[in-house]
């Protein structure tokens, strides 16, 4: 086998395979012996029918499949032994029609087309300056958050009359024009939450009412919304009769719920085996807790800057008909009528792409199958609160973390997340950091703006 490369551009080459029948008899001939293994043809026992006859049956069909096993291997072969950067994968050659009769000749030449990645002259160092937003956690906020712990551990209570922030049960009934009971009207055990009631006049119906009350409504014009009033009903979203009409609603039960005491037998609920044995060191956990998530999303949004002006200032030429020719052939969506629409996005994930790769090779970015373990086993370690220094804890978690890793979507969403912490850190060490601190809500407001201000550019 011979294969060459011949340079068509400034990015771009063509390929030439020339496969002799010393390339592929070997192999050609044990594909027909399996083939005349399971072959069952009348006359003959199945296995014992003869190989002249398999070969004039299956000669030709088997030549092609091999030659192209074999083509593929050795395309794939040449591009990784000759270190070729590639955009894509290589493509039949549009300007050399292959040589290929498999009917009549023995020799074969094959032509692919392949563009080239250009090359990054990309550093990373402290010339490049970029925002980083250092997300404060406000005691208001903190204020919230106990608020909502203490809500969620409470204790549920039934008064007597309803306030805004309870939960009221009770049978619903549908009502006609006329405000009666409709005809076939049945009732339907329900419950609804006052301060989800949009309508201020309907709310002011259930604050202050009893059990036994009766209040008539309509409920999608109070909710605002057809989901949640399809599912207070017990209809369908489609029925909209039903869902537009009127009804009473009897109070069978009122729920409030009694806020937890802010005491240490919340604080052991909340965090166990944390050492918290304070409101004020409880509060700081809630704030720590609150940062953590917060800064994640800085996080997120300054990677995403970083790789915005990366883009933004590499100068990257792409071999521009053969990246179209790629995209057209690699996604049935896209045609030569509808390619140029989308075009510049397309180039940005690819230029993304190349400067991930780049930075990847050059910064020794990889992450091991052992790292995706160790991540699995440290998250399990932390739900059962696991010493992973105990030996035979740690052992423990093995089938769980077998049983992860069994999920390839998973140990790809890992690796990607795993990978993505790598890069961050990274240009969290190489770039220079221009530190804002903010609160959160500022900080999505700034998020917000950037979106808005990108979008309109592409329009």
């Amino acid at each position: 086998m011979n294969i060459t490369q011949e340079s068509t551009g400034d990015l771009t080459a063509t390929i030439k395979i020339e496969v002799a029948a010393n390339d592929y008899e070997s192999k050609v001939n044990e594909a027909l012996k399996e083939v005349q293994k399971k072959s069952s043809l009348k006359g003959f026992r199945p296995g014992k029918v003869p190989y002249g006859l398999i070969k004039k049956m299956y000669g030709k069909s088997v030549l092609a499949d091999e030659v192209n096993k074999l083509l593929s291997e050795s395309l794939n072969n040449y591009i990784v032994e000759n270190k070729l950067e590639i955009l894509g994968y290589p493509l039949a050659s549009e300007n050399n029609e292959p040589k290929a009769d498999f009917e009549n000749d023995t020799d074969f030449e094959f032509f692919f087309d392949i563009g080239l990645a250009p090359e990054l002259g990309l550093e990373l160092n402290d010339k490049i300056e970029v925002e980083y937003f250092d997300i404060q956690v406000e005691d208001d906020k903190v204020d919230g958050y106990l608020k909502e712990v203490t809500a969620r551990n409470g204790q549920p209570f039934n008064p007597e009359t309803a306030e805004e922030g309870d939960l009221i049960k009770g049978d619903i009934i549908a009502l006609d024009n006329e405000g009666n009971v409709a005809d076939g009207a049945e009732k339907h055990a329900t419950s609804l939450s006052i301060k989800f009631i949009k309508d201020e006049k309907v709310k002011k119906k259930f604050v202050g009412c009893k059990k036994d009350d009766k209040v008539r409504f309509n409920p999608l014009a109070a909710t605002e919304n057809e989901t949640e009033t399809a599912s207070m009903l017990g209809i369908k979203k489609e029925d909209e009769e039903k869902l537009k009409a009127d009804y009473e609603f009897t109070v069978t039960e009122i729920s409030r719920i009694k806020p937890a005491e802010v005491n240490q037998e919340l604080f052991d609920r909340v965090y166990p085996n944390s050492g918290v044995d304070s409101e004020e060191a409880f509060r700081e956990k809630l704030r720590s807790e609150a940062k953590e998530y917060f800064q994640r999303e800085s996080d997120n949004f300054f990677v995403h800057e970083v790789m915005e002006k990366l883009i933004h200032d590499s100068d990257i030429t792409f071999p521009g008909e053969f990246v179209k020719r790629w995209l057209i052939s690699s996604d049935e969506k896209i045609t030569k009528e509808n390619i140029d629409e989308d075009y510049d996005s397309y180039l940005k994930s690819l230029k993304q792409q190349l400067i991930v790769n780049k930075i990847a090779t050059d910064h020794d970015l990889k992450v091991e199958n052992k790292d995706i373990r160790d991540f699995v086993k440290k998250m399990y370690a932390k739900q059962f609160m696991f010493d992973l220094e105990d030996e035979e804890k740690s052992k423990q978690l093995d089938p769980l973390v077998d049983s992860v890793l069994q999920n390839q979507e998973e140990v790809r969403r890992i690796y990607d997340q795993l990978f993505d912490d790598q890069v961050r850190e990274l240009f969290k060490s190489k770039l220079k950091l221009k530190t804002i601190s903010t609160n959160y809500d500022d900080f999505i407001a700034k998020v917000n703006d950037h979106h808005k201000h990108h979008h309109h550019e592409h329009e």
